[in-house]
């Protein structure tokens, strides 16, 4: 049972157990955690789909979404003694059992207080959907090298993978849609980039999160299109609603360490005040806090990617008015630090060296320095029975420094592979010299402009230094090429400052010729900025961040405001059998990007007409760019509950939704170097219908899915030829995903509990377009009608066996074993095209046979029909023991852990493909296009890269509770 959680609250026998937004009764929430022991029974005397979850962490009961869910392994059966309340009826002096508090009030008082409470549980009934809920059996699973990303693994159609433990670059799908087409938030409050739209961007690495694994107490995973109360800004792909850690209901401390394979170790301490009884409150509404701080170090399994990890939470509640109404306030500071595979790398290298290989720091490697900080202020109060309103105020700032650095001699002209190559492969960095770029920079090319952006490598770290031997630099003279000396180093600085308000509010009108409603309304209005990503290039790491050796940034930046407004009515018709949830989302966006130093800006008159301008031509200056966006999403779901029509069929519903969502355009998209327009919005269609069958034992979900994507988002960048600097961004792309997904948990015994899940997904594009073509999104292509989305599983599944047993050793104890497996199925993989290929009509492309057509296809990525990711399935084990101590002091329990992920060291492939390098060129000699620039991607040889998954590994792990 969970610290804090209602006695009587038995998850398995709610299997799909309820869980009520804060925005629509945060009192009912309180009030059911409160008078636990009555609330227990008339859950019992209940349908058991009314019932309310309660935190992980303490007494508060905090669902998170205006849907029931599914959880794909709810925790294990509550024993009939444990859920047994010690008082069933309100008294001035009985305990009350979930919330471990005296209530010294009038009987009566108590008695007014839950038969309201207990309405409005049973208005807030909600229509079910293919939503998921994990909780904390599933934080435990993921274990500490797990991240907020991989414990999405355990629903339905999610697939997610990591370079390295913890939150390093973790990538992930849900029903084909990419990570920067879903949306997350913490509490219900947008965690995403705003200025990228959905959760991560183009090439956007990460170390580190605005929330850890061990910041959460569980997560709501709502693909698709969620209820209107319960979306966010930004996505065609799904909502993810994660649930903060809370305060436990008494005072204790933890002190908790970790010791893991590949130099992983772990250490921390969570206080918990208990109810604080004082001037702020007594009893029920006396306030609580937690402070929480980890600090968690690896050095991967890849080699040479060490991160280090530091997260700390302070959160506080204070119940009001009777415990019907609620304050919060959480703050979070997390970093997150260390290096990482830039691209997967070639496989003829891990053959060579190993399969967990890596270049040397010397040789090559990318790096991440990021902060982290999120303050949440929210309330809900209580006005009477048929109110409830609601409000957050939020602020986030993120600060991201990226590093990368390659050995001038680990690049060769025309696409040679380099000294640390296999024959055939080339070395990738993410710096100009590692997209061949740098032929565009220094005295005399494309960004150097006076006064502007000086930079120049060449004179900076020429032929012979100590950064640039002479027999590389005369490789590159000979070949006619610049020189990557003093470009093969990056250094770029991001920040970001968002905050917001989202109001709410619950209205639930008195039954009228036996119709009920809940209406809820809401709105989100939010603001993002961002800096200009100064960045410099260098020929050496520690790079120094002068003016000097700027390449590009600004005054100004991006920035978007976003406005939502939401309006949702639950109707239930014919004796609360028939229920219709219609609703509707408003969004408008206002964007815009603006700076004096941007390429492709308004050049200064006094610079344009300068002697350096009017030989070679400056084209930096001030730029600004502003784009209103609104759309108008519908959204309607039906239930039908056979309940009181087929008394054998108790427990059965049958459900249909449908509904529209939005992502829109990244501020990059407005930048004078894209040419055409801003795309507008992407929209996705989504229709689902299923089956939920919730009984005491026996929990079975179904459903079906469609989902449509229209003005689908593309990009390409030009890398040579006339147009190089210049981007397309194109919204003419369509998508379509459909597919099955069923979760069935299966109470056996008190003890003993069998779980699974499986998805099948046909995910295909519909139109020939521009199109980041991978989910990773490290790579932009071309997509050719009725050829599959690569990178998404087609199957997807997960079974288990959970086992709990009290008092195994002795009085009190408790010993939990939780196994599962993982099957991930086929893969879909790409190639690169040489740019001779024709593959049909590009909108924003010139015809078949231009040097338009070819400078946009060679090197751009498209699905191989000869490829593929072969299945694989990999096993999980975690054993748990709690221990009570007695006559120990202050020394109240420990608890030890022992978590093994692939526990047969399986190895497979997480993500793999086929590429052509981008290398410095240069022209052409002959044929149609002589004079012309060679596309960076049309001389490197075709190879293969890949990206291996976590090997075998053992976590032990020790908690100390003093109280």
């Amino acid at each position: 049972m969970q610290q804090g959680e209602p006695a009587s609250l038995n998850k398995s026998s709610i299997g799909a157990y309820r869980v009520l937004h804060p925005s629509a009764t945060m009192a009912v929430a309180l009030m059911a955690t409160t008078c636990a022991g009555l609330y227990s029974n008339a859950v019992r005397a209940q349908d058991s789909a009314t019932a309310v979850s309660a935190s992980a962490s303490g007494g508060t009961s905090h669902g998170h979404h205006a849907q029931s869910a599914t959880s794909t392994t709810p925790a294990r059966t509550v024993p009939q003694a444990e859920a047994t309340p010690v008082a069933t009826t309100p008294t001035a002096a009985a305990p009350a059992q979930g919330a471990g508090t005296t209530v010294a009030s009038p009987k009566s008082k108590m008695e007014e207080i839950y038969v309201r409470a207990q309405r409005r549980l049973l208005r807030e009934k909600d229509s079910p959907s293919a939503a998921t809920v994990l909780g904390e059996d599933h934080i435990r699973q993921a274990g500490i090298t797990g991240s907020i990303v991989s414990i999405l693994r355990d629903a339905p159609s999610v697939n997610v993978y990591s370079q390295g433990i913890g939150n390093n670059e973790p990538v992930m799908s849900i029903r084909g849609a990419r990570g920067s087409e879903v949306a997350s938030t913490l509490d219900g409050v947008p965690m995403q980039d705003l200025l990228n739209g959905g959760s991560g961007g183009y090439l956007n690495s990460i170390i580190g999160g605005r929330f850890n694994l061990d910041q959460i107490s569980g997560v709501t995973i709502m693909p698709g299109v969620a209820y209107p109360a319960s979306t966010t800004f930004g996505t065609i792909g799904g909502t993810i609603d994660y649930h903060s850690l809370r305060p436990a209901q008494k005072r204790q401390i933890d002190i908790f360490g970790s010791l893991g394979s590949y130099g992983t170790y772990n250490e921390g301490f969570q206080f918990d005040s208990g109810k604080l009884n004082g001037w702020m409150g007594e009893g029920i509404n006396a306030p609580r806090l937690m402070i929480k701080y980890s600090n968690m170090q690896t050095r991967g399994y890849i080699d040479h990617t060490p991160a280090r990890y530091n997260n700390m939470e302070f959160a506080f509640d204070k119940p009001y008015d009777d415990g019907m109404s609620l304050f919060q306030l959480t703050a979070l500071y997390n970093t997150g630090s260390g290096k990482f595979v830039a691209e997967p790398l070639p496989i003829a290298y891990l053959n060579e060296y190993g399969k967990y290989a890596n270049y040397d720091p010397s040789q090559a490697f990318s790096s991440e320095n990021n902060d982290y900080f999120t303050l949440i202020l929210k309330n809900d109060k209580y006005i009477n029975d048929y109110i409830t309103a609601g409000v957050t105020g939020f602020y986030e700032f993120s600060d991201s420094t990226m590093e990368s650095y390659a050995n001038p001699a680990a690049f060769a002209p025309n696409g040679g592979s380099g000294a640390y190559d296999p024959p055939g492969t080339s070395i990738f960095a993410q710096n100009p010299a590692g997209f061949g770029e740098q032929g565009l920079y220094g005295y005399g090319n494309l960004f150097y402009d006076p006064q502007v952006y000086t930079y120049d490598g060449a004179s900076r770290f020429p032929a012979g230094s100590a950064a640039c031997p002479s027999s590389v630099a005369n490789m590159w003279s000979a070949a006619g090429q610049a020189s990557p000396c003093g470009y093969n180093a990056q250094l770029s600085y991001t920040r970001t400052d968002t905050y917001g308000i989202r109001p709410r509010l619950t209205i639930t009108p008195p039954t009228v010729w036996g119709i009920q409603q809940t209406i809820k309304v809401g709105a989100l209005i939010a603001k993002e900025t961002g800096n200009s990503s100064p960045t410099y290039a260098w020929g050496t790491s520690n790079i120094p961040r002068t003016s000097s050796n700027l390449i590009s940034g600004y005054d100004g930046g991006p920035q978007r405001v976003m406005y939502q407004g939401y309006f949702q009515d639950k109707i239930d018709l014919f004796k609360n059998t028939l229920h219709i949830t219609p609703g509707f989302v408003v969004e408008g966006t206002q964007s815009s990007l603006t700076g004096s130093k941007i390429y492709g800006g308004t050049v200064p008159a006094g610079l344009a007409s300068s002697a350096y301008c009017q030989q070679y031509g400056c084209g930096t200056g001030a730029y600004s760019a502003h784009k209103w966006d609104r759309e108008w999403l519908p959204f309607i779901n039906v239930t039908y509950d056979l309940d009181k029509v087929l008394p054998a069929a108790k427990g059965l519903s049958l459900y249909g939704s449908w509904g529209n969502s939005a992502l829109y355009a990244p501020t990059s998209d407005f930048s004078p170097e894209v040419m055409g327009s801003v795309p507008n919005a992407s929209i996705v269609h989504m229709a689902e219908g299923g089956i939920k069958y919730n009984r005491s034992n026996l929990t079975v979900s179904i459903d079906y899915f469609y989902q449509k994507i229209d003005r689908d988002f593309g990009m390409f960048n030009y890398q040579s030829g006339p147009d190089a600097g210049m981007s397309i961004y194109t919204n003419a792309g369509q998508r379509a995903m459909k597919g099955e997904e069923m979760s069935v948990v299966y109470q056996v015994t008190p003890q003993i509990q069998l779980f699974g899940n499986f998805s099948h997904l046909s995910d295909h594009y519909k139109a020939t377009a521009l199109e980041s073509i991978s989910v990773q999104e490290d790579q932009f292509g071309i997509a050719t009608n009725g050829s599959p989305v690569t990178g998404v599983p087609q199957w997807l599944s997960t079974i288990g066996i959970d086992y709990n047993k009290r008092s195994m050793f002795r009085h009190g104890d408790d010993f939990n074993v939780r196994f599962q497996g993982q099957y991930t199925g086929h893969q879909y993989t790409s190639y690169d095209l040489t740019g001779s290929e024709n593959v049909g009509p590009i909108p924003g492309i010139g015809s078949y046979g231009s040097y338009a057509y070819y400078n946009a296809t060679a090197g751009s990525t498209t699905y191989d029909p000869h490829g593929g990711i072969a299945p694989y399935m990999i096993f999980s084990l975690d054993l748990n023991y709690e221990m009570p101590l007695k006559n120990a002091g202050p020394l109240k329990s420990l608890n030890f852990d022992v978590n093994v992920y692939n526990l047969f060291n399986t190895f497979y492939w997480q993500y793999k493909y086929r590429q052509i390098s981008p290398s410095s060129c240069g022209n052409f000699t002959s044929g149609p296009f002589a004079g012309q620039a060679v596309s960076n991607y049309g001389c490197s040889k075709q190879f293969s890269d890949g990206l291996p998954g976590q090997p075998a590994s053992v976590t032990f792990s020790v908690r100390a509770r003093f109280g």
